[in-house]
């Protein structure tokens, strides 16, 4: 245990810097990526200086229907129409049937028309490359939030409708992935010569920018995800290995993981080139969303592989300033909503909103895929491919049903029907709108104590001699974790992102709440209740505890969010006069 102390003090307080460039990185299209978060990450911390300066940070949007932690708010917000209370079913694109696809895109096209598309995705230009969205350990949960909230707008829109995710492993298999059947007018759209968007349903989708069309470069650089990427991303062990420094500075104690999904998800974008390599524009072209649904699946997958339940709600990378810019500290707000970033890597999403279908799969035995459009490849390890258009490029697939609509023969795809014995789709079902592999199967759905778009503390009432909780605590039958972190295998973690969110926590530890009220003080109070200790946090008095309280204050926070300020930045908040107690009397007043 000694040991594993030494060794994070000596990582948090490396005294020798540590060199970085993008130029370490293991290929061009990885170093290409790492240059662009560098660039980005400049950008983001101009703007932290600016907000610093002057003030301004733009406002926070709050409510609605896209805020919504549970489907109890979700169907209030939208009349309670029908579907509305199960959660969304996110399978992959292609195993969607006809029907459901139709009505996916139905539903954006709708979005588009009535604006609302045009509103998301001004959100991700907006911040794309001045905030916690990108460059650092904010990423995967700032565009959890954001893929949950185009859900939503979806299902406002058709309550039976989720977002799917596109597997571009499944593509990067044939000889040519422009060929796939992902880029053709029933699907993701096919293009021109000039690589505008011209044919299927997001045909003329004007961009943000005012031009008539989203517009594609496929294959110009970059390249798809593949299994090793994947495979890349379970054998990692440390959060901030996952939730990665991407733009580490000079300085930074910790060593640049190069396979993050942050890096390799940029390699997808530079694939698709056109609208969708910069965060400026990406989001102008539909399969944004189904390629970062795709991105929180594997990261949802690593969570439920790597973290017990408790870990997944607090494990953080540490704040680290030298590794990111302050936006992406765990307690730093998740522009442009009223939320933390520590909000994004809470369980409710899954508990509440929506699972994740598995992976279109197939074996010898069964080279059945479960989709028209995808075929397996018998050949070593069986696996799943996505099928090629007419025309298309098959060499090396001859004897397979590789072609949709059509044969191999030449190397191309052509009219046809395949007469080989291999059969790659077997259903008794009839491909309708609504199949029984819509949903699946039914289990009672969590709640959470959070319940609209703003975070929940309980109502109490605090006197020097004892605290009375007047509402019940939600029921966690969880056991307590084992802390097996990362950082420190010890049941006590070391953790420069430990914090009590409450300036009560410290006189309700002292009567016991942390053994009588386990569930929600292992949440709330967990540096009161020693689940964790802050190796910065060695100092008593007037003091400010997170290295970020001075832009904090200037963001508004002090008022914004006083409950957790004056437990962590008495100091910068002008709240030396006040006694802990005056400050969690007066927490408990604006509650009650």
């Amino acid at each position: 245990r000694e040991a594993s102390l030494i060794a994070v003090a000596a990582l948090l307080f490396a005294a020798a810097a540590v060199d970085f460039s993008c130029s370490q990185a293991p290929d061009a299209d990885i170093e290409k990526a790492c240059e662009m978060m560098q660039e980005w990450d400049q950008t983001a911390r101009k703007e932290i200086r600016k907000r610093q300066l002057f003030g301004f940070g733009g406002g926070q949007i709050t409510g609605g229907a896209q805020g919504c932690r549970n489907l109890q708010c979700f169907c209030s917000q939208i009349g309670n129409r029908g579907g509305c209370g199960q959660r969304a079913y996110r399978r992959e694109y292609r195993m969607l049937s006809d029907g459901e696809r139709q009505r996916f895109h139905n539903a954006l096209v709708v979005l588009k028309n009535n604006g609302e598309y045009d509103r998301l995705s001004i959100m991700h230009r907006q911040v794309g490359t001045s905030s916690g969205a990108h460059s650092g350990p904010g990423f995967l949960p700032w565009h959890r939030e954001y893929m949950k909230r185009m859900e939503l707008a979806l299902r406002a829109i058709d309550p039976s409708i989720s977002l799917p995710y596109w597997d571009s492993v499944l593509d990067s298999y044939l000889p040519d992935p422009r060929d796939s059947i992902m880029f053709t007018a029933g699907f993701m759209g096919d293009t021109d010569a000039s690589g505008q968007v011209v044919f299927g349903s997001f045909a003329n989708f004007r961009t943000l920018e005012g031009r008539p069309t989203i517009v594609r470069r496929l294959a110009g650089e970059g390249r798809l995800f593949n299994e090793g990427n994947i495979n890349a991303v379970f054998s990692r062990t440390a959060i901030q290995d996952v939730l990665a420094y991407t733009a580490p500075q000079g300085g930074c104690p910790f060593p640049t993981n190069f396979q993050a999904l942050e890096y390799t998800h940029s390699s997808v974008h530079l694939w698709i080139g056109g609208d969708m390599k910069p965060p400026t524009t990406s989001a102008n072209d539909p399969i944004f969303f189904l390629h970062h649904c795709f991105v929180d699946f594997i990261w949802e997958q690593w969570r439920q592989m790597r973290q017990s339940r408790a870990q997944r709600e607090v494990a953080y990378p540490p704040d680290v300033g030298t590794c990111a810019n302050s936006q992406h500290f765990s307690y730093a707000a998740m522009r442009p909503w009223d939320l933390l970033n520590r909000e994004g890597i809470m369980n409710y999403y899954t508990d509440n909103l929506f699972a994740y279908a598995p992976r279109p799969t197939c074996s010898a035995a069964n080279p059945n895929c479960g989709s028209p459009y995808l075929f397996c490849d018998t050949r070593g390890s069986a696996h799943c491919v996505a099928k090629v258009k007419l025309n298309g490029h098959c060499n090396g697939f001859e004897g397979f049903d590789v072609c949709a609509g059509g044969v191999c023969q030449g190397g191309f795809c052509r009219a046809g029907a395949f007469t080989g014995s291999q059969s790659n789709f077997q259903t008794t079902q009839a491909q309708t709108a609504f199949t029984a592999t819509t949903r699946p199967p039914t289990s009672p759905v969590q709640t959470t104590p959070f319940t609209n778009a703003q975070t929940v503390r309980p109502t109490t009432a605090f006197t020097q001699s004892r605290t009375t909780f007047t509402t019940p605590r939600p029921t966690f039958t969880t056991p307590r974790p084992t802390f097996a972190n990362t950082i420190a295998t010890t049941s006590r973690v070391v953790d420069a992102s430990c914090f009590n969110d409450d300036p009560c926590c410290e006189p309700w530890a002292r009567i016991g709440e942390c053994r009588t009220n386990a569930a929600y003080m292992s949440r709330y109070c967990r540096r009161s209740c020693h689940y964790c200790s802050n190796p910065f946090d060695n100092q008593n008095g007037c003091v400010d505890r997170h290295a970020s309280c001075g832009v904090w204050r200037q963001q508004g926070y002090c008022t914004r969010r006083r409950q957790w300020m004056s437990e962590n930045c008495q100091r910068s908040c002008g709240w030396c006069n006040q006694t802990k107690q005056q400050l969690c009397q007066a927490s408990v007043r604006r509650r009650l």
